[in-house]
Formats: C-alpha cells, structure tokens, sequence
C-alpha cells in the first residue's frame, strides 16, 4: 500500500480518535485540506484493503471506524454522537448461535440507536 499523504493524514485521525467518523466529519478535521471524493476514495481503498470498517445507520450516513476488537456503541440519531461501550455478552451469543443456528461467527459490531441525555433535554425545552 503506498503512504500518500490523504491516507497518512486519514489514518492519523483515527489514532487519535475512538469512534466511527463519515466523510464529512473527516474532510472537517482535516480542515478541508483534501476534497471529499479524495476523502471518499481513500476511505473505501481502507476497507476494501480491511484497514477500516463501514457501518450505515438509519440516517443513511456511512461511517468509517478503525477495527479494534469487536465494537459496540449507542448512537444519537438527532446529534450524531456516538458513545462506545465496553460491555459484550459475545460468549452467550456466540454459543447460542453456533450451537443453535449452525453459523460460524467471524465478527461482529453490536450498536443501538436512541436519542443522547443532551438531546433529550432540548427536546424537552422546545416542547
């Protein structure tokens, strides 16, 4: 893989930060240095090379994040912050689903989505 200076200034991002950014947000912390389908080109050249991971949301949005281990997080559909958690019960799933199923598991991303405490509270100013 050639070390372009998108991609290293892309990947530092992500050493940096813990959770799934879109595009956008990454064309933004970059401070608009690259134009976003330079951005887009390098974000799918890392995960057709399994260097990030995608995952979409109801909001039609793709975010990228850097695999460490399995992910779980909760995702606030008005503000678009994400909150990573560290519990997993992947050993009762798993045990379930391959004795159960008959289905090898490889992976998995676990993620719920609601409204955030923050938003909560303005939704409940504006009512």
């Amino acid at each position: 893989m050639k070390l372009t200076r998108p991609r290293r200034d892309i990947l530092n991002l992500y050493e940096k930060i813990d959770h799934p950014l879109n595009a956008e947000e990454i064309y933004n912390l970059l401070n608009n240095e690259y134009d976003l389908s330079t951005i887009y080109r390098n974000l799918n050249f890392f995960e057709k090379e399994n260097i990030l991971k995608s995952i979409v949301f109801s909001d039609k949005i793709t975010y990228y994040y850097k695999p460490k281990g399995h992910y779980h997080f909760i995702y606030c559909i008005k503000c678009k912050k994400f909150e990573r958690l560290n519990l997993c019960f992947e050993k009762q799933f798993k045990e379930y689903i391959e004795k159960n199923i008959d289905f090898k598991i490889t992976d998995h991303i676990l993620y719920f989505e609601g409204i955030c405490s923050e938003c909560q509270k303005e939704g409940d100013k504006n009512a």
